[in-house]
């Protein structure tokens, strides 16, 4: 009898577009959750993006001659390849600050600005899992499931480029995918193209990381192009010119602007970089002098980590297998995990055991899957051919810088989960797919695990995870906020299985 009625109850809450829109709203509230309740600035570098943001808001043009006076605290901002998305945030910032002089009001705000963002992010990944072949049913799984790592509201709900990165990434990704459809057909969509082109620049000027994703997909695309149209260049230069005619002046004119801008922005800076420093994000010290790199904590911390290294005072351990599993390790912690707030120097607590756990169980089994259809994998759809390259030149770019990073500082970085933030929904379409093709057979299996792995999610995940494990340092120091978050930590220690604050078991590693 139980059994028929959790069958029931996943089947309504995964099969209609309707709760696709319960979903965002639960979405929404995690977040809200973050942006109204949580202290600034809140890990992940909050007071960065912040604090340029009103560096920039200062500027009217995102072309800067030199360091502006007073951002010595930022690194060398002039040369920074990442800039876009504090450039444009400046823009609401300016105006609501103008109005409200509050600081805690203008961090709402734009915490609020981003929250959309990412929103807009998850509506446009629910298009790109139907188009690949998942059901709606399938679409609210992964998304409902992807809302409750608890890093993805946090990230969302605090003021950071990854949320401009990650709608961005789904644009993206949704005009590659109607691309490769036409590819397929024979048929150059001329504008999609510079389309593509021009706003790939523009996310890799937000975060120079987005690089990877657009690699992965030109190289897709233009082994696609070479498999259907072969050496037919001509021909494929041709339909390319046909069809940009086919589109009025104006519409000409404002795609050529827009990818002009694009380019000139990259050049200025990207261009410029690589150039005279030969890579496209120079350490401060090449640039500023050490005295005012110094103000830099993140540059400070590599500096004086690397004179450890460089005396022998740290042991660098250079195997890459140890590396990749301390990588794997971390990455999935601090996927799960909760971070307090700037009072209490962002103590960490530890994942709560059933969410972490049933996101092992999804990995397995996803590896599984691939084990078992790795000779079929590339045959199965076009779609998860472009996920599986973004997907692994994404993790190799990752994994070699972080490594490249540790062996330079003896410190373990690049290793925080929101960094995968980007490629999990990608994942988790090509996952689905792979999942329904082994166990296509074994309906019962599926819907098992299906209810398994959701109960064990909602068993803290998501917000649950910071009301659960944090203490009161990671909210704003106000009567109403902290009775509120009392209340809620009340409720969630009723429904919640927290296991220990601090585990002591060598399985966990904590």
């Amino acid at each position: 009898m139980v059994k028929k009625h959790l069958i029931k109850i996943l089947k309504f809450l995964s099969s209609s577009s309707v709760l696709f829109k319960i979903i965002i709203g639960l979405f929404i509230v995690e977040a809200l959750y973050f942006s109204l309740f949580a202290a600034y600035p809140q890990a992940f570098d909050e007071n960065f993006h912040f604090g340029l943001i009103q560096v920039y808001s200062t500027h009217w043009s995102p072309f800067l001659s030199k360091q502006p006076i007073g951002a010595n605290l930022y690194g060398a901002v002039a040369r920074d390849p990442s800039y876009l998305y504090q450039y444009i945030m400046s823009f609401p910032y300016r105006v609501f600050a103008h109005f409200f002089h509050s600081q805690i009001a203008q961090i709402i705000f734009l915490r609020i600005i981003n929250l959309i963002l990412f929103a807009v992010g998850l509506i446009i990944f629910n298009k790109i899992l139907l188009k690949i072949g998942l059901s709606q049913k399938l679409s609210n799984i992964a998304i409902f499931i992807f809302i409750l790592i608890p890093i993805i509201p946090q990230v969302a709900g605090q003021v950071n480029y990854d949320n401009l990165v990650f709608l961005s990434t789904a644009i993206v990704i949704y005009l590659a995918l109607r691309i490769v459809d036409q590819i397929k057909n024979k048929h150059i969509n001329a504008f999609g193209i510079l389309n593509l082109i021009t706003i790939s620049i523009f996310s890799s000027l937000v975060k120079f990381e987005f690089m990877p994703i657009f690699l992965g997909i030109a190289i897709y695309l233009l082994w696609l192009g070479y498999k259907n149209f072969g050496h037919s260049f001509k021909k494929i230069i041709t339909d390319f010119w046909s069809d940009f005619s086919k589109h009025k002046p104006v519409y000409r004119l404002t795609i050529i602007l827009f990818l002009l801008l694009s380019l000139t922005m990259f050049i200025q800076r990207d261009g410029y970089n690589l150039i005279k420093y030969h890579t496209i994000s120079p350490r401060c010290d090449l640039i500023l002098s050490q005295n005012d790199c110094s103000q830099y904590t993140v540059w400070y911390h590599d500096y004086v980590s690397h004179q450890l290294v460089s005396t022998n005072e740290v042991n660098v351990n250079s195997s890459v297998v140890v590396y990749l599993a301390q990588w794997i390790y971390w990455i999935w912690y601090r996927l799960f995990f909760s971070v307090s707030g700037p009072n209490s120097d962002f103590r960490n607590y530890p994942p709560l055991p059933l969410p972490s756990a049933g996101f092992i169980i999804i990995v397995l089994l996803s590896l599984f899957a691939v084990f078992k259809l790795r000779s079929k994998i590339f045959k199965i759809n076009s779609y998860v051919n472009l996920f599986f390259i973004i997907i692994s030149i994404y993790l190799a770019v990752l994994i070699y810088e972080g490594y490249k990073t540790y062996q330079y500082t003896g410190v373990l970085e690049l290793m925080n989960g929101r960094y995968l933030v980007p490629i999990i929904l990608l994942a988790a379409g090509t996952s689905l797919i792979l999942l329904t093709k082994v166990f296509k057979n074994y309906r019962k299996f599926k819907i098992f695990v299906a209810i398994v792995v959701i109960i064990l999610f909602v068993q803290g995940g998501g917000v649950l995870t910071f009301i659960s494990r944090n203490d009161s340092d990671w909210i704003w120091s106000n009567p109403t906020v902290k009775k509120i978050n009392k209340t809620a930590k009340k409720i969630s220690n009723h429904l919640v299985v927290e296991g220990s604050r601090y585990y002591t078991t060598n399985v966990w590693f904590f």
